[in-house]
């Protein structure tokens, strides 16, 4: 019994059972699976890391100035 990959056909537009999945509909559907899953990599990683301003880079002086009647 051979692997079936239409199986990953995930974007159908009528019930399942009135439709027959294609190869080009799991194509499709894996590369928009891959797609969503490196948007949320990236995303969590570029959350993760952290930059730390070091002794050489310049900093950004911030001044408040409170008014109270």
């Amino acid at each position: 019994m051979p692997f079936d990959f239409r199986r990953f056909d995930i974007y159908r537009k009528v019930p399942k059972d009135l439709t027959q999945p294609t190869y080009t509909g799991a194509i499709i559907s894996i590369c928009c699976c891959l797609f969503i899953l490196f948007l949320f990599l990236s995303e969590l990683t570029g959350f993760i890391t952290t930059e730390v301003p070091t002794l050489g880079e310049e900093l950004v002086q911030v001044s408040w100035q409170w008014v109270t009647s």
